[in-house]
């Protein structure tokens, strides 16, 4: 499993609907993600240039997709889907990359 942060700009017609009809939005986003196989793991609201942060554990990549086309559909102005990457992972990338002779350009070693 991967996880993901999640970030949903709601729409003025979905804004206004949670102002008129406040609502848990947690059910919603934790049912949808046992369907595609994954968990929901929070659901927060922020400050921001974003309304809320969810955090998730999905399949895959595209699972994730799936869910950003969706909310986009279902009435979420704008979406943005980040892919978490865990300390090991990230350790083991920061190993590789040490293994990199990378030069950039205009730079010759």
């Amino acid at each position: 499993m991967q996880r993901y942060l999640i970030q949903v700009k709601y729409d003025q017609t979905s804004a206004r609907g949670l102002i008129t009809q406040p609502q848990d939005r947690k059910p919603q986003a934790a049912a949808i993600m046992e369907k595609l196989g994954g968990r929901l793991i929070d659901f927060y609201f922020t400050f921001g240039a974003w309304d809320a942060a969810i955090l998730v554990e999905l399949t895959s990549d595209t699972h994730a997709l799936a869910v950003a086309i969706a909310d986009v559909a279902g009435g979420i102005r704008d979406t943005q889907v980040t892919r978490l990457l865990s300390m090991d992972e990230a350790m083991e990338a920061m190993r590789i990359a040490g293994t990199i002779d990378y030069q950039s350009p205009g730079r010759h070693g």
